[in-house]
C-alpha cells in the first residue's frame, strides 16, 4: 500500500465566470493549476500535487521535475494575478458566514472574544479620528542673513549717490541697422 500512487480526485469546474486574469492564462492546464490549489491539503508538496491534477507532467515524470513544473506555475506572474483574482472572489464569498460568526460573537457576552469583537465592530464603524499639530520654526541661515546685510549696504549706496535703488528696465526692441 506504502509504494502505490494515490489517485487523485477531479478538478471540481467552476460554476462561476472566470474573471479577466483567469482567462487571460494560455491553457486550460493553467485555470486547473490554479483551482487544483485550492482543493489540495495546503503545505510541503501542494504546488507539486496541484500541478498533477491538472494534468501537467507524464506517468513517468520525476519528483523532482514536478516540483520544477510546479514552481514555474506558482511563480508565472499570469498565474499569480489569477490567484489574487480567485481568493478575491472566495474572501467575498465567505463575507456572510464571517459576519454571521461576528453577529454571534457580539452577542455571546461570556464568549472570550466579547470585548475585542466589539471593538473591531466599533473600529470599522466609527474610526478613531486623530489630529496632529504641527508648529514650524524657521531660522535664517548664516547665507541668508549675509545676503540681507549685503542688500542693506546696497540699499545704503545707492541712496548716498543718489541712485534708485532698484532700476526698472523694460526691453526694446533694438533698431534695423
Amino acid at each position: 500500500m506504502a509504494n502505490q500512487a494515490r489517485n487523485l480526485v477531479p478538478i471540481d469546474e467552476a460554476e462561476a465566470e472566470d474573471g479577466p486574469a483567469m482567462k487571460a492564462l494560455p491553457t486550460d492546464r493553467h485555470r486547473l493549476f490554479v483551482r487544483a490549489l485550492y482543493q489540495v491539503k495546503p503545505g510541503h508538496g501542494a504546488q507539486v500535487k496541484a500541478a498533477r491534477m491538472a494534468g501537467w507532467g507524464s506517468p513517468t515524470s520525476t519528483p523532482k521535475t514536478m516540483s520544477v513544473i510546479a514552481s514555474r506555475l506558482a511563480h508565472d506572474p499570469r498565474v499569480q494575478a489569477a490567484l489574487y483574482e480567485e481568493d478575491q472572489k472566495r474572501i467575498r464569498a465567505t463575507a456572510p458566514r464571517a459576519i454571521k460568526a461576528l453577529a454571534a460573537l457580539v452577542e455571546d457576552p461570556k464568549h472570550r472574544d466579547h470585548a475585542r469583537g466589539i471593538a473591531m465592530v466599533l473600529d470599522r464603524l466609527h474610526p478613531i479620528e486623530t489630529t496632529h499639530k504641527v508648529t514650524v520654526e524657521h531660522e535664517a541661515s548664516s547665507s541668508m542673513k549675509a545676503t540681507a546685510e549685503v542688500m542693506e549696504r546696497i540699499l545704503a549706496l545707492a541712496a548716498r549717490a543718489g541712485v534708485p535703488a532698484m532700476i526698472d528696465v523694460t526691453p526694446q526692441k533694438e533698431a534695423s541697422r
